[in-house]
Parts: C-alpha cells; structure tokens; sequence
C-alpha cells in the first residue's frame, strides 16, 4: 500500500489576504490565494521525501494523487484544500486520514474538553514520540521572505516526519496518546492486512 504524507507551508497568511476578516482571511487561503513556499511529501513506495513549491503544483498534486491513503496533521481543514485551489481542481484521492481530524473526533467521542492548542501538532508529537517540531509555524512566511530556503524546507519536512511517525504509531498501536489518555483512532483502511 502506498502510503503519501504532505504538508504545505503557505506564502501568506490570513491576516495578509483579509486584514480585517481573518476567517475571510482563511477561506482565501484554502482556496489557494496565499501561495505554497513549501509542499513535503513522503512517498512509503519509494521510501523518499520530496520537496515543490508553488511552481510545481501540479506534479504535486499528481504526486499526491498516486496515494493508496493520503496522511497530514490537518490535512482536511487545510492542506488539502489549499492544494485543491492551488491546482485550480479537486484531487482524486482514494482514501486520506487526517489525524488531527480523527483525534478531534476522539475526544468529542469521550467528552474530553479540549484546551487552547491541547491538539497542535507539536504537543502530540512530545507526547507520543518524545520530540517536537523544529520550527514555529509563525516562523514559516519570514523564512520564506527571508529566502532561507533551506530552513524552510527543513521545517516543513520534519513536519511530514513528524506526522509519517505518528501515523506508524497508530498503525502499531492502534491510537495516540492525546489529553486525557490513550485515544483509539480507527483507519480507513485495514494497513495490516493490506500489506
């Protein structure tokens, strides 16, 4: 089964595209109007990570097309709709997991009341993996202005390692380690069995 995990670095923020609307701001941005300084993508069938940016969207977005499951870390609200507007289409995904989504969904299952940033990826990932994120997410649009390139790319990769590690481990151990404890989180497809 071929696995892909993405994750996208805009080039502007929401506050760029809509200064007095910032949910304006981020509808724009889903739609593709703030850019891509950086798109990561790990590819389990080729055991590679590679790199595009917003010159390549649509090799990317073939790329990602190719996926048996597409995986990232918000990957619904935000990844895959920026990529859509940047393909200016819809991507013909067969199956996707976002797990953000899925530990949302978890802890609304269980009642767990969600603190401000309790789910951002660099709390799970210490949580369950013992290691952050090496960049603040704040930090990307700079990076990219900047044109530190290199940091950027970096960040965003790490990013992807980040979320491809945490989805191994649901795929070992069947869930994460969220708030309150140990969370199931069921996939959409049997990877066990599929492999």
């Amino acid at each position: 089964m071929r696995i892909i995990v993405f994750d996208i670095e805009s080039r502007l923020w929401a506050k760029d595209l809509d200064p007095k609307d910032e949910e304006h701001g981020w509808e724009l941005l889903r739609q593709g109007k703030g850019g891509a300084s950086a798109i990561s993508l790990y590819d389990t069938h080729e055991e590679w990570l590679y790199t595009y940016d917003d010159h390549e969207i649509e090799t990317a977005a073939r790329h990602l097309e190719q996926a048996d499951i597409l995986v990232g870390y918000n990957s619904d609200g935000f990844d895959i709709p920026v990529m859509e507007g940047l393909a200016r289409r819809r991507l013909r995904i067969r199956h996707s997991f976002d797990i953000y989504t899925a530990l949302t969904g978890a802890c609304a299952m269980r009642g767990i009341k969600l603190g401000k940033g309790d789910l951002k990826l660099e709390r799970i990932s210490r949580r369950n993996l013992g290691r952050g994120k090496i960049e603040h997410g704040g930090n990307a649009k700079q990076l990219a202005k900047d044109g530190k390139f290199g940091r950027l790319f970096r960040y965003c990769s790490d990013d992807v390692h980040l979320t491809y590690d945490l989805f191994m481990k649901i795929v070992d151990d069947g869930g994460l380690i969220g708030p309150s404890g140990f969370l199931r989180l069921p996939l959409p497809v049997d990877l066990k069995r599929a492999t």
